[in-house]
């Protein structure tokens, strides 16, 4: 199932801001630096940041760690997606 203009939007917008690998922060945290309220605004989505991270967790482009699965950074599959798209 391809990815949503919004969600990519994400991965990208992880990638510029460093949130790569174990470099963790609080899904509220990386919500406020990603400027979630920004991309849901231009892209007219209705979904909390917390169901797009999900989303995205399960299809292995970002990773969570931790018991409570509160901190989120992304991925291997999803750095090399974002590094692919902007070479395109």
């Amino acid at each position: 199932m391809p990815l949503k203009d919004y969600e990519i939007e994400v991965l990208i917008r992880l990638y510029d801001n460093g949130l790569i690998y174990f470099d963790y922060k609080s899904t509220e945290k990386v919500a406020r630096i990603i400027k979630w309220s920004e991309i849901a605004r231009k892209f007219n989505v209705r979904r909390k940041f917390k169901s797009v991270k999900k989303k995205l967790l399960n299809k292995g482009y970002v990773y969570d760690a931790g018991k409570s699965c509160k901190v989120v950074s992304l991925s291997i599959h999803g750095v090399a997606f974002v590094e692919a798209s902007l070479n395109e």
